[in-house]
């Protein structure tokens, strides 16, 4: 039985630092793993099987040994043992290395963002491939809340590229890397049982993971295996509001809609401010289940020769009610109580309103809506790899397919009504930096809202898959200062398919009409058979046989949503089937689009040392061809034949990474290179609308996407020292810079299109390469380890970025860079010993930009939080986990321009979790 100790020696930092070596070579040829097997001779052998040091020291000595071997600017994290990554969540551990920020979806990392720039922008791969995710809507970034973290061994992130490792991200390049039986002892394994409890649910989940690794005497075969299972409800509390706008004649803000002034139930007129059409309070409920699979098998039928195959399954379930209490504008021209608008200190912002009946005009507000959504995701990937090692050289194969689908399989929106005098005031009121809301009703029962008003069934979904093949060689040589070259080549053919999908319900009286409100055309509402509005008793539920009996509890978090009555979606959904049969499903030409990517690479790296430099130089070329597959509208109709539009290009990238190693400690590095990330697929896949010329003239006007965008392409430098003072501990900084061309923006372009066999002008307006952008910072980090079990890891980052510039119907306007922060920094400290371990880490991300909305950027406000994990080894193979997230209840809030004009504030809950872990 191994004996599991403390590290403290300075044989066991070089034990692991040896190790570390030979994982960044095998890293170098697209294999790294997680190494424990250590040193060469029967000594060396001999104490090893006696002691496996293990530990959060231990993770923080080769997190170091990895990145201080590395030619490239890089950061890595490692688990301290099988199956436990640091953090619950990849993206919750990537969000601790310098210059790395998340999005979080239900309080867990969902997207990461590298050195200010979005996370469309960071490349994510498993074990050196990519590694297709759906998320609904296709996006180039990787959906982390697919991935179960257990089966992760190592997270490597390239901030600096080298010319071996794929293209595609300007913010940098994540590889993900799983284990191998051959590096794993034969029967090695562990079982581990876990409960989740989170506050905002109230409910204790469960979670297993199981890994078990298995390889012959000889050592030449092995097998590995690993699954895991989570069932978890996620629950989010939030309040929002909608469509800030100007209550004026003419917006001083180009983009931002004018609405003219307000009037009181007492004729006063109020102007110039601005105000939101909405203040809404929700409840978002899912039940998230996470399955991961991964089967792995090695033979080595010679000593040089290894051959590997590789199939992992992710599956998330994503099921989810989200039920709203909307306040909206409707009366603000008739029922606004006088004296009831408060205003911030400027004047120019509307921050609370009180609306009354005044017996001339019932309050038609609040009103509960909701949506519903059945929705499954899942991945799967298979790849083969054959490495052979000469005497001089090591070449390697790699094929492999990787696919994802997922979206919703069932999607409702439905709305109810106050009506009838059935709320006789309500307020809000936005001054304390969240919504407020009041109103005396009781917004629980049922009877407050008779009547329905509104329905929709749609819903994305997509399909993501990519075929590779590759083949690398690394060979020695002894040219001036160059120790060896690699060389290689790639084919990735990589294909996207995304619809919108619709459901109706109609009783063929006539089918679908259009309701006519007002006299002018308005919805189509699925089944009503008659163009009256609201009225049809036949056609539409008693909306108190579709609400819920009892408001929805538990509102907690510092989020201030009233208890509400809320839609239960069964009994609509019986309603529905029960009266009109089973619905039609329809796909809506104008949004359906397949884009398909031939990408050839080839590379030339030389990797050289020379006394104290060591480095690499590259060139990768990339030849890109690329098409779009679309249903388009020219003149009067959809074209039932498809438009296929198709573009190449090539990309010639240079990269450069040297270090200066100035003493044995202190390290001096720079890099240098050119990168380049695809564009979204929305800009490329969009339908193209023609509509025929006017009168006289011989110009169309059309908009839609562009297939012939170009990738966004940076230049990047680096510079930086670190220095390693000790076992597990290292201080230092980077300097970086990139400078970001062809920036995707809304623009014009005269475009020549084939109508009907004749030659047409189009003036389109489409997706468009043009805008730059800087992002410039410095990255500082430390970490530090005591002899007496405690330590500490901190790091900052800054980022500055210039604006970037879009055109809003003609008019440039500056943005903000979305998803970059200005701040952003961690600090964990820990202590451990031979049986007991506990770690609190904070993280802090400054605010940054989300994205445009009517004429303004929204902002995510600043935000921290405190993690919390611990684990005390009970018997020498059984450990007791536990772990807190978001231990101080932190919740997110967002404005629009201004920090008093309140975007929302979403409280995502905080949890515990309590397991143990058995090992063989």
């Amino acid at each position: 039985m191994k004996k599991r100790r403390f590290p403290g020696s300075n044989y066991y930092s070089e034990v692991l630092r040896t190790s570390a070596s030979a994982l960044v070579l095998f890293g170098a040829i697209g294999a790294a793993q997680a190494q424990t097997d250590v040193g060469e001779s029967d000594a060396d052998s001999e104490a090893v099987e006696e002691i496996e040091v293990i530990g959060i020291r231990r993770s923080m000595e080769q997190n170091l040994d990895v990145k201080r071997l590395s030619n490239a600017v890089m950061d890595s994290i490692t688990a301290e043992d099988i199956g436990k990554f640091p953090d619950k969540n990849v993206a919750d551990s990537l969000q601790r290395v310098p210059g790395v920020s998340i999005v979080r979806s239900g309080g867990e990392g969902a997207r990461v963002s590298i050195r200010g720039t979005s996370s469309e922008l960071t490349f994510t791969q498993l074990n050196g491939n990519y590694i297709a995710s759906s998320a609904g809507e296709p996006a180039r970034s990787f959906a982390y809340t697919l991935l179960p973290s257990a089966m992760i061994a190592r997270a490597d992130v390239y901030k600096s590229p080298e010319a071996k490792i794929d293209e595609g991200g300007i913010g940098g390049t994540v590889i993900l890397h799983t284990r191998k039986p051959l590096d794993m002892d034969a029967g090695e394994g562990i079982i581990s049982l876990e409960s989740t409890y989170a506050d905002v649910t109230e409910k204790h989940e469960p979670q297993f993971t199981g890994v078990y690794s298995w390889k012959n005497a000889a050592e030449d075969f092995g097998v590995l295996i690993g699954y895991s299972k989570q069932d978890r409800q996620n629950r989010t509390i939030s309040t929002s509001v909608e469509n800030w706008g100007w209550q004026g004649d003419q917006s001083p803000v180009e983009g931002v809609e004018a609405r003219g002034p307000m009037v009181d139930t007492d004729g006063n007129e109020y102007r110039d401010f601005y105000a939101p059409r909405a203040v809404v309070g929700s409840v978002f409920e899912q039940e998230r289940t996470r399955d991961g699979l991964q089967l792995t098998t090695q033979w080595k039928p010679t000593e040089q020769l290894e051959l590997g195959l590789n199939y992992f399954r992710f599956e998330l379930g994503g099921d989810s009610e989200n039920y709203r209490l909307v306040f909206p504008e409707w009366n603000y021209g008739n029922a606004i109580a006088p004296g009831s608008l408060k205003f911030d200190g400027d004047g120019d912002t509307l921050l609370g309103i009180g609306m009354v009946d005044n017996g001339q005009a019932e309050l038609n507000s609040p009103q509960v809506a909701g949506n519903y959504t059945r929705a499954e995701y899942s991945s799967d990937t298979l790849d083969f790899s054959a490495i052979y090692r000469g005497e001089s050289y090591t070449a390697k194969f790699v094929m492999g397919n990787t696919q994802a689908e997922g979206g919703p399989s069932e999607s409702y929106f439905a709305s109810v009504n106050a009506r009838f005098g059935t709320v006789k005031d309500w307020s809000w009121d936005l001054s304390s930096g969240t919504a407020e809301i009041n109103s005396s009703a009781d917004l629980g029962d049922p009877a407050t809202y008779p009547l329905y008003d509104w329905f929709s069934s749609s819903w994305a979904s997509s399909e993501d898959e990519e075929a590779y093949y590759q083949f690398d060689l690394n060979k020695d040589v002894d040219l001036a200062w160059f120790h060896s070259v690699d060389v290689g080549v790639k084919y990735r053919d990589h294909e996207i398919n995304r619809r919108i999908t619709n459901m109706y319900w109609d009783d063929d009286n006539p089918p679908c009409p259009t309701i006519n409100w007002g006299g002018e055309p308005g919805a189509c509402y699925p089944w009503w058979p008659s163009n009256s509005f609201h009225t049809d008793p036949n056609s539409v539920p008693d909306t108190a046989d579709i609400l819920s009996g009892k408001p929805l509890d538990n509102i907690i978090g510092g989020v201030k949503v009233p208890q509400f009555s809320h839609l239960e979606f069964g009994r609509l959904r019986s309603y529905l089937n029960e009266t009109f049969g089973d619905p039609t499903v329809t796909v809506e030409q104008n949004q359906v689009y397949r884009i398909g990517e031939e990408i050839t690479a080839g590379y030339l790296q030389g990797n050289f040392s020379h006394e104290n430099l060591r480095g690499n130089i590259g060139v990768r070329v990339v030849e890109t061809a690329q098409y779009a597959r679309t249903f388009d509208y020219i003149d009067t109709g959809f074209q039932a034949e498809a438009n296929v539009r198709d573009t190449s290009y090539t990309d010639v990238l240079p990269s450069f990474n040297l270090t200066w190693e100035i003493t044995d400690d202190l390290l001096l590095r720079t890099a240098a290179a050119k990168v380049v990330s695809r564009v979204q697929y929305n800009d490329l896949g969009g339908s193209e609308i023609i509509f025929a010329p006017l009168p006289g003239s011989t110009v169309s006007q059309g908009f839609g996407g562009n297939s012939e965008l170009e990738p966004f392409e940076a230049d990047q430098f680096d510079i930086g020292l670190e220095w390693y003072y000790g076992d597990a501990s290292a201080a230092g900084f980077t300097l970086f810079n990139k400078d970001v061309a062809s920036f995707v923006i809304n623009g014009r372009s005269l475009v020549t299109r084939t109508i009907g066999g004749v030659e047409r002008q189009v003036d389109m307006v489409m997706p468009v390469n043009g805008t730059d952008a800087t992002a410039q910072g410095v990255e500082l980090f430390v970490q530090h380890a005591f002899d007496n079990g405690f330590g500490v890891l901190a790091n900052y980052t800054y980022t500055d970025t210039e604006l970037a510039e879009i055109d809003m119907d003609g008019v440039k306007t500056k943005t903000e860079i979305a998803g970059t922060s200005k701040d952003q920094y961690n600090l964990s400290v820990y202590y451990e010993n031979d049986v007991f371990s506990v770690r609190a880490s904070y993280n802090y991300r400054g605010e940054y930009a989300d994205g445009f909305n009517n004429g303004m950027n929204t902002f995510t406000d600043a935000y921290d939080q405190v993690d919390v994990n611990a684990s005390y080894q009970v018997m020498d193979n059984l450990v007791l986990n536990a772990s807190v997230v978001n231990l101080t209840e932190e919740k997110v809030d967002q404005y629009w321009g201004e920090k008093n004009r309140v975007w929302g504030s979403y409280y995502s809950g905080r949890r515990a979790y309590l397991g143990l872990t058995y090992s063989f």
